[in-house]
């Protein structure tokens, strides 16, 4: 699966398994179904390194971390940004959510 130009620093499935989701240091997400491995979309909006992304449960959302120091909520339909959270002071690195999806658990620099 090639697609990125920067560094690759996280993939991560979805709850059916049908697709995955990567971040780079290219600032992008992409979305890949996993029977064609092909890249269904390209997330853009980071404005620095993209360090981790996890879909909700539903499937409906992307969530992701980055070096811009954001958190930003992303609809996998549309592609588009739907909420950018601000917090931290420094770069996000890792992202957890609770098993329903209702909760985001962060880790910073900071």
């Amino acid at each position: 699966m090639r697609g990125h130009t920067g560094t690759i620093n996280s993939v991560a499935f979805d709850y059916q398994g049908k697709f995955i989701v990567s971040t780079s240091s290219d600032m992008t997400l992409k979305l890949w179904e996993l029977t064609t491995f092909t890249c269904l979309k390209t997330f853009n909006g980071h404005e620095h390194t993209v360090s981790d992304a996890k879909f909700t449960p539903t499937g409906d959302f992307i969530i992701s971390a980055s070096r811009d120091k954001t958190i930003r909520i992303w609809e996998v339909s549309t592609g588009y940004c739907k909420k950018t959270l601000n917090g931290h002071d420094d770069w996000v690195r890792i992202l957890l959510l609770n098993d329903d999806g209702n909760y985001i658990a962060s880790g910073s620099n900071d």
